[in-house]
């Protein structure tokens, strides 16, 4: 078997839908399904999709081991999180009426702040589209 058949049937036998795959990886569903035809996939990608489905490639390519991977791997992006893997912590919620108020006078000067800046960006804008 080469590599394209070796990340196909890992994936079948991880039960995620390939369209799932696909998009944590960050590609379509039909270039995913050429990878399975190719037989020299680039071992970065290998890597990227064990993390996605959560299997460790280095019992089919045993030259994969940890410490390759932590050099040849970048940080995985957030969007690499399947639905499953746990769901982000809320922040804690207010108690009193008076933590409300702190928190909604909290916003509303972000809010403020962001519409000034929003305002300045307009202006030099128009600015340099004046200049043109």
């Amino acid at each position: 078997m080469h590599r394209g058949e070796i990340i196909k049937e890992a994936i079948k036998t991880s039960g995620i839908a390939m369209s799932v795959v696909a998009d944590k990886l960050g590609i379509s569903r039909k270039t995913l399904y050429n990878k399975f035809k190719e037989s020299a996939i680039p071992y970065s990608f290998i890597l990227r999709l064990g993390e996605v489905i959560h299997h460790d490639f280095s019992k089919e390519f045993p030259h994969l081991n940890k410490s390759i991977k932590k050099e040849t791997l970048p940080q995985a992006p957030a969007n690499l999180l399947l639905p499953f893997d746990g769901e982000p912590q809320e922040a804690p919620k207010p108690n009193t009426l008076k933590d409300c108020e702190a928190e909604l006078l909290q916003l509303q000067r972000k809010y403020i702040a962001l519409l000034e800046k929003f305002n300045e960006l307009l202006l030099k804008t128009q600015q340099e589209e004046m200049k043109m």
